[in-house]
C-alpha cells in the first residue's frame, strides 16, 4: 500500500511542477527511501525572506545528495500568492505540491493539529527506513512565549498562554499581531504521535539546546543538534549541510556541527553548537536529582563567572536566566566527587560540541567568558532562584518551569520547595 501511494504521489508531483522547477527523472522519489529528511519552516513572520534564501541553499545542496533519499520541506511564509505548501527538493530543483492548501487566511503552522497533519502526510508520502527533522523558525528554548489564547491559573486571575517554538502570525503577516507558538511539551506530543523516532532533530532555532527541551523530546529522536545560544537570521549554511544530513556514519553529526560552526554571520561571529544523545537524558536527570541537595541552601546560585545564553537587565545588573549546565554544577556543587560523577554523565549525554566566546545576540549579554571553554557543557539549564521571585521580570520563570518534566525528574521542585518557597511563604 505504501508503495502504491508513493508511485501515485510521484506522478502528482511531476504534474504539479512547472517547467522551471521540474525535477529530473533520475531524481524521482524512491519507492523505499533510505532516509527522508523533513524541513519544517515556520516563516510566517519576520524571517520570511530568510526562508526564501535558505530554500535556495537547500536546492543547491540537493545536487549532492544520493538518489535513494528524500529532502522534503513544508513552508509557510508571508507570501499571499503562495499559501503553505510541501515541496520535494532534489537535483537543484524545488518541486512544490500545489495541491496542499490552507483553508482561508487563518492558518497556523505552529498549531499542533496542523503540524501533526503535515508531518504525518510527508511521512506517509515519502516512506523511508530512517527520518530526520529540521526545525526552522523562531524559538526561545523552554521559555514560554506569549500566545493569544487566554487561560487561568490558581495564582493569577487571567493571562495568556506562553509557548516556546513558532511563532506564526496566521494571516501572511510579518509583524507581532496574532502570534501563536507551540510549547515544548505539546511539540513532544506531536512528534511522539507520529509513531516513528527521528534519527536526529536539527534545531536551526534559538536556545534549543537546554536540559529541559532535550528531556521533553527524549522519546522523539536519537540526537538533537543545535545551540544553547541564539541563532542569527542567516541560519545554517544549507548548501553545505544538506548532503551531510544523509550521512551514514555513527558520528554523522560531527560533520554537520563542524560545517555549521565554520560559518560566520554578518558580524563575524560564530554559534556555539552541541549534540545531545537523548537516551542519556534520563540518567542525567537521575544523577542531577541525587546531588541537587548539594546546591546552596539559601536559594542563591553562584553565576558570577558562568556562561549564560539569556538574561534580563534589571537596574544596573544582568540577571542570568539560561545558564550553562556545567557552569552551574561546577560552581555550586560543594563536593568534588559528586561533581565528577555528574560531569562524567554529562559527557556521555553531550557527545559533541563546539565553543565560541562570542555570538550575535539581541539581548543585553555581557560577554566576559574568558577561558571558559573547559566549562562549556553544551546545554543550558534553569535552576529556580529567589531573585526570580523577588524582581519584576519579563517571565514568571519559577512558575513557568513547573510545566516541564525536567523540573521534577532532576529534583528542581525539591530545590525550589526546600530553598526558595519557604522564604517566599514567610514574606507573604
Amino acid at each position: 500500500m505504501k508503495y502504491l501511494l508513493t508511485m501515485i504521489w510521484a506522478v502528482f508531483l511531476l504534474i504539479s511542477c512547472n517547467d522551471d522547477n521540474e525535477i529530473p527523472n533520475n531524481h524521482k522519489p524512491p519507492s523505499a527511501a533510505r532516509k527522508t529528511v523533513i524541513v519544517y519552516m515556520i516563516a510566517e513572520n519576520n524571517l520570511s525572506g530568510n526562508a526564501t534564501a535558505d530554500l535556495t541553499e537547500m536546492a543547491a545542496g540537493s545536487k549532492n545528495i544520493p538518489d535513494d533519499v528524500n529532502l522534503v520541506a513544508f513552508v509557510d511564509n508571508t507570501d499571499r500568492n503562495n499559501p503553505p505548501y510541501i515541496a520535494r527538493i532534489a537535483g537543484g530543483k524545488i518541486c512544490k505540491n500545489t495541491g496542499y492548501n490552507s483553508a482561508g487566511n487563518e492558518f497556523y503552522a505552529s498549531d499542533p493539529q496542523k503540524m501533526s497533519e503535515i508531518l504525518s502526510r510527508i511521512i506517509t508520502e515519502y516512506p523511508a527506513e530512517e527520518y530526520g527533522l529540521v526545525l526552522w523558525g523562531h524559538a526561545s528554548g523552554w521559555l514560554i512565549e506569549q500566545d493569544t489564547i487566554a487561560y487561568r491559573t490558581a495564582h493569577q486571575a487571567s493571562q495568556t498562554v506562553r509557548r516556546a517554538y513558532g511563532y506564526d502570525t496566521g494571516a501572511d503577516m510579518d509583524g507581532n499581531g496574532g502570534r501563536k507558538w507551540i510549547n515544548i511539551p505539546t511539540l513532544a506530543n506531536v512528534l511522539e504521535g507520529l509513531r516513528i523516532r527521528f534519527k536526529f532533530i536539527l534545531a536551526d532555532i534559538c536556545n534549543f539546546q537546554s536540559a529541559e527541551v532535550a528531556y521533553e523530546l527524549r522519546n522523539t529522536a536519537d540526537f538533537i543538534i543545535g545551540s544553547p545560544a541564539e541563532i542569527p537570521a542567516i541560519g545554517a549554511p544549507y548548501d553545505k549541510i544538506v548532503p551531510l544530513l544523509f550521512g551514514t556514519s555513527d558520528d554523522f553529526y560531527k560533520k554537520i556541527v563542524d560545517t555549521y560552526f565554520e560559518q560566520e554571520d554578518y558580524y563575524g561571529n560564530k554559534v556555539p553548537l552541541s549534540v545531545i544523545k537523548t537516551n542519556e537524558m534520563e540518567y542525567l536527570a537521575y544523577i542531577t536529582n541525587r546531588i541537587i541537595a548539594l546546591l546552596p541552601e539559601d536559594g542563591t546560585i553562584k553565576t558570577e563567572d558562568a556562561i549564560f545564553y539569556y538574561g534580563e537587565r534589571s537596574r544596573a545588573d544582568v540577571i542570568k536566566i539560561l545558564t550553562d549546565i556545567d557552569c552551574i554544577m561546577s560552581g555550586n556543587i560543594r563536593y568534588a566527587e559528586a561533581y565528577d560523577e555528574w560531569k562524567a554523565q554529562l559527557n556521555r549525554t553531550v557527545v559533541y560540541k563546539k565553543w565560541t566566546r562570542k555570538w550575535t545576540t539581541s539581548y543585553n549579554i555581557d560577554f566576559d567568558f574568558k577561558d571558559a571553554e573547559g566549562l562549556y557543557g553544551g546545554m543550558s539549564v534553569f535552576v529556580p532562584q529567589k531573585i526570580y521571585d523577588d524582581r519584576v521580570l519579563r517571565y514568571d520563570y519559577n512558575n513557568d518551569i513547573k510545566r516541564l518534566e525536567w523540573y521534577y525528574a532532576a529534583g528542581m521542585d525539591f530545590y525550589y520547595n526546600k530553598s526558595i518557597k519557604k522564604d517566599i511563604d514567610n514574606i507573604y
